[in-house]
């Protein structure tokens, strides 16, 4: 039989010990006051812990939080970062893209658009491709064809 209590106290004991060694993403999570359930998205209230860690820098497969913890991310973001967090290629093609052309802000189409989309194709045969910067504006451009 398990004896849910003393389960209970585990989870209350981890969780004050949770607390006392990050400090600073405590602090920052009951500050976020502006935020609905004090996160930027709602699953990040998910963290065992009771409140999420925040990270300061990353950097391949390391992840250093707000309190000088150095962690080892499995996940890698699950997908932006999955080669590593701030490889050193992608970091310098964005600091170009940014900073040398602006092309960051500009709201129009570079050429470097109409070179990435034959290499998308190839590997997953589809035509005609579209960028979108969400979920929702990527369901809005599929579902409005289809209607």
């Amino acid at each position: 039989m398990i004896d849910r209590s003393h389960l209970t106290d585990l989870l209350v004991r981890e969780r004050a010990t949770f607390k006392e060694r990050n400090p600073r993403s405590f602090a920052t999570y009951t500050g976020a006051r502006h935020l609905f359930g004090r996160v930027p998205m709602t699953w990040m209230n998910k963290a065992a812990g009771g409140f999420p860690l925040y990270a300061a820098k990353a950097s391949g497969a390391r992840v250093e939080d707000i309190d000088g913890h150095t962690l080892i991310d499995f996940c890698l973001g699950d997908t932006g970062a999955m080669a590593g967090h701030s490889p050193k290629p992608t970091d310098d093609a964005v600091v170009e893209q940014m900073a040398g052309t602006g092309g960051g802000t500009t709201m129009m189409p570079t050429a470097d658009a109409g070179g990435v989309a034959p290499e998308m194709t190839r590997p997953f045969r589809l035509p005609l491709w579209r960028v979108s910067l969400t979920p929702t504006s990527a369901t809005r451009s599929a579902h409005r064809p289809a209607r």
